[in-house]
């Protein structure tokens, strides 16, 4: 009886661990309560989907973008990314990249992820409004589409 406890604290404790009481999820919902309408640059708030080019696999993701603190010339990517109805993990990829003419970011980088899991590579694109981009690991590769969450 006394491992039964734990067992359910924890299977209770999942479905609540993305029902909006993370920290991610409440910065995310303020970057989208703050976001210009129609958006003014990359920054912000985006939401969509990735999907395994390997094995079908596929789920939601969101993202915040903002220029990287103290680092001119670099963006923090803040990811959130779900399989399923679970929410998994969330992560910072610090990017260099320079703003193009036409307003857009390019995107190229890569950074290595924990537990012996290789390296991961993205490359991409960023407008005002979508966001769309490839990636690569160790044992995936696939695609992100992102587009402005709506207001809330």
């Amino acid at each position: 009886m006394r491992y039964l406890r734990p067992l359910l604290t924890a299977a209770l404790a999942i479905p609540f661990s993305s029902c909006g009481l993370s920290p991610y999820s409440r910065d995310f919902q303020q970057a989208t309560t703050t976001l210009a309408r129609p958006a003014s640059d990359v920054d912000g708030p985006w939401i969509g989907t990735w999907k395994s080019q390997v094995n079908g696999h596929q789920g939601p993701l969101w993202c915040i973008v903002h220029p990287a603190p103290n680092q001119p010339g670099r963006y923090d990517f803040r990811y959130r990314a779900g399989w399923g109805t679970l929410q998994f993990g969330d992560y910072t990829h610090t990017l260099s990249a320079r703003t193009a003419r036409d307003g857009s970011l390019p995107l190229a980088g890569e950074m290595v992820l924990p537990g012996g899991l290789g390296i991961y590579q993205v490359k991409g694109r960023l407008t005002r409004e979508s966001f769309t981009a490839t990636y690569q690991s160790k044992a995936d590769r696939g695609t992100m589409t992102l587009s402005r969450p709506a207001a809330l």
